[in-house]
Formats: structure tokens, C-alpha cells, sequence
């Protein structure tokens, strides 16, 4: 019977915390034969100064309740626009020595204290002999310790600390697990509240990645200033167009698209020059497709205009319809919460880390 129970509980992720600007998104996932399921799920509305708010824990620990969630262990991310990233070029050095040394070259590349910085790397598939391509991750520790805090008064245990990006290429490398799945090749383009990743997933790794500076943020003070609003406001108007809120009137309709055009062409542009920086760099296949995620890629006109500058077929859902399974889960458990289910991919991919340590160690751990 032990045998049995470890087999199911091996099939249920830890619960995924994506913290963002705009609220904090909870998610546990289970894997079956015919496809994900989630199994708990919450959403957790932020405010200005709520990171360093005693309630944070006590609101955490009521969605945990209420949300169907089950075991406490949790795998977290922080907000994108607490999160620094550049791709450098390093000597080829032990990992071991490499860990300092990006260390250092993050501190000094992004002006912080080494000591007051979390750091980490990812090893890109660069066509470099003698250097490696790297993406440096770093955050600062106290906004970190801000956030753990928080989980752990909750009552949650903390178990690893990923990115939202890293949760992303996690959720659509999934049905990549074959050797045959190698060289398969994609690009996601996630779009965040205050940023936007560029990925090319090949098979389960990511191959290469590179941040854009351009979010929803970005989309909200434009409306902002074109209908002469705060950016709250620009923002509720801007996600009433592809949320399924109140419809918005022809007039208003069209001034919002107008008024984000510029912004949207300017991310399809960033994007693509991310991929030819891609085709030049890393020696391998031609990208199969694009998949467009994240909370704010459901802006109207943006998956054409991507299509366009990249020349791929662009959707915004991978062919192993990851986004719909999720999509049908949360709209069980969480009906008329949701909004654009990309929104929820970070949090998703981060309760699959749990799963794929399992498998690994076939121990609780990641």
C-alpha cells in the first residue's frame, strides 16, 4: 500500500508562488495520463507596501486554506522587475569557480553589493570554443527575504526559489522528455507586468534567453497618457479589452489600440532582434514556432504583429495545449477568477519543479 500512496502523491506538484507586481498567483498541479490538473489555486491582490506588510503572511495563509492546496512545501518566484538578467561571455572555468566569479561580474554590472546579492546562473548554447554564454540571474537579498518571510508565516516551507520565466519553459518543455525531443526547437515570448522574456526551449533546456524591457506597465502608461488617466485606471480600461470584462464602447475601444500600437510594434521588434541574435549565436535547428505567454499576451494586435516581425507561426498555446489543460483546471477550481490563463503558466511550471524532483531523487526535495 506505501507503494501505491508514494506513486500518487509523485504525481503532485509542490505549490507554485509567483509573486508579481500586480498580485501574487498560487498554483499546485497534479500530472495524469490524459493531461495536467490542478488541484489548488488562488489568487492574492497586491498593493503598494504590501511586500513588507505583516498581513502578506496572514492573506497567503487564507488563500493556502481556502485554495484546495495540499502538503505545505512550495517553490516560489519573485517579481520580474526585482530581478536582474544579462547574457555575458565567461572564460571557460569548474562551475564551482564560475559561481564566484559571476558573482562579482553581477555585482559589478549591475552596481549592488556582492554580499547583498542572491545570484545564479543559466549556461546558454552559445557557439563560442572557448567562452561560455551565460545568463546571470541576481536579486536583491532583502527583497528575497521579504517574500520568504511572508510564505514562511504562512505556514508554507519554502523548498527552492526559481524565476517566473524559469517556471514558463517548464510548463511547455513538459511533453519533451524523449532523447527523439532533443533538437526540437521553440521560441516563448512571455509577457510579464514590467518586462518580457524572450526563450528558445530546445527540447527541455532552455537555449538561449534574453529579457526585453517592455511590459504591460509599459501598455498602461501609454494609455495613461494618450486618454489622460491614471495608470491604474488606463490599466483596468486596457485589460477590459481582452479579460472579457464590461465591453468597452467603439470610440474608447479604438483609442486604447491606438494608443498601444507604438508599444506592442516595439516589443514584436525587440523580439526579433532577440531571435536573430538567436540564429547567429547558437548553432542549431530552425524554430519550429512561437508561443506567446505571460499576463499580458492577449493584447489585441500583438500575437499579429509578432507573427509578422518573426516570420514563424505564432500562437498562444503550444501544440501539446498546455494553456488550455490549465486553463480548464483553474476554471474549476477558481470560476470567474482567472483572466488570461497565461497569466498563470510562471506559477504552473513552478508546481511542476516538484514533480520533476521526485522523479529524480524520489525524495521531497528540489
Amino acid at each position: 500500500m506505501n507503494f501505491i500512496v508514494n506513486r500518487l502523491r509523485a504525481t503532485t506538484g509542490h505549490v507554485g508562488i509567483a509573486f508579481e507586481e500586480r498580485d501574487i498567483r498560487m498554483v499546485q498541479v497534479r500530472e495524469h495520463r490524459e493531461g495536467l490538473r490542478v488541484i489548488g489555486g488562488a489568487i492574492v491582490p497586491m498593493t503598494e507596501g504590501d511586500a513588507a506588510s505583516r498581513s502578506l503572511g496572514e492573506s497567503l495563509r487564507a488563500a493556502f486554506i481556502t485554495g484546495g492546496f495540499t502538503g505545505r512545501p512550495c517553490v516560489v518566484s519573485i517579481p520580474r522587475s526585482e530581478v536582474w538578467s544579462q547574457i555575458v561571455r565567461m572564460p571557460d572555468m569548474p562551475d564551482r569557480e564560475l559561481d564566484e566569479a559571476v558573482a562579482w561580474e553581477a555585482s559589478e554590472r549591475f552596481g549592488f553589493d556582492r554580499n547583498a546579492m542572491q545570484c545564479d546562473w543559466i549556461e546558454t548554447e552559445s557557439t563560442s570554443d572557448d567562452r561560455r554564454e551565460i545568463l546571470i540571474i541576481a536579486v536583491n537579498r532583502a527583497c528575497l527575504d521579504l517574500r520568504l518571510e511572508a510564505v514562511l508565516s504562512a505556514g508554507l516551507r519554502p523548498v527552492a526559489v526559481d524565476t517566473g520565466f524559469g517556471g514558463v519553459a517548464r510548463l511547455f518543455s513538459r511533453r519533451f522528455r524523449r532523447d527523439a525531443d532533443a533538437s526540437s526547437s521553440r521560441a516563448v515570448l512571455d509577457v510579464g507586468p514590467s518586462g518580457s522574456m524572450l526563450m528558445v526551449l530546445r527540447g527541455r533546456k532552455i537555449a538561449f534567453c534574453k529579457p526585453v524591457s517592455i511590459g504591460g506597465r509599459h501598455l498602461d502608461a501609454r494609455v495613461a497618457e494618450r486618454l489622460d488617466l491614471d495608470t491604474v485606471g488606463a490599466g483596468e480600461l486596457r485589460r477590459a479589452r481582452f479579460e472579457g470584462g464590461i465591453p468597452l464602447d467603439p470610440a474608447t475601444d479604438g483609442a486604447v489600440a491606438d494608443a498601444v500600437k507604438p508599444v506592442l510594434a516595439e516589443l514584436a521588434r525587440e523580439a526579433m532582434l532577440c531571435l536573430r541574435h538567436y540564429s547567429v549565436s547558437v548553432r542549431g535547428g530552425r524554430l519550429e514556432n512561437l508561443v506567446l505567454s505571460g499576463a499580458d499576451a492577449t493584447e489585441p494586435g500583438l500575437l499579429d504583429l509578432v507573427q509578422t516581425a518573426s516570420r514563424l507561426p505564432s500562437t498562444l498555446d503550444d501544440d501539446s495545449n498546455c494553456l488550455g489543460e490549465l486553463a480548464d483546471g483553474l476554471a474549476q477550481v477558481m470560476p470567474a477568477m482567472v483572466g488570461p490563463v497565461g497569466g498563470w503558466a510562471a506559477a504552473a511550471g513552478l508546481s511542476l519543479r516538484g514533480i520533476e524532483a521526485r522523479r529524480s531523487s524520489g525524495r521531497r526535495a528540489a
